[in-house]
C-alpha cells in the first residue's frame, strides 16, 4: 500500500509549489544547486504527500 507520494520541482517555481501545497503536499527539503541547464545551477525542492 502506498503511504507517501514524493515530487521534486525547482525551488523558484512558485506557481507549481502553490498548486502542490493546495493539493496537500508538504515541503521536505531543498537540494542546493541540484540541476544545471547549461548556463546556471538551480535549487530543487522536495515535496511529499502523506496518504
Amino acid at each position: 500500500m502506498t503511504k507517501k507520494i514524493t515530487l521534486v520541482t525547482r525551488a523558484y517555481n512558485e506557481r507549481a509549489i502553490a498548486l502542490y501545497e493546495k493539493l496537500g503536499f508538504q515541503q521536505e527539503g531543498i537540494f542546493r544547486q541540484d540541476s544545471y541547464d547549461g548556463e546556471r545551477y538551480y535549487d530543487s525542492l522536495s515535496m511529499a504527500l502523506f496518504l
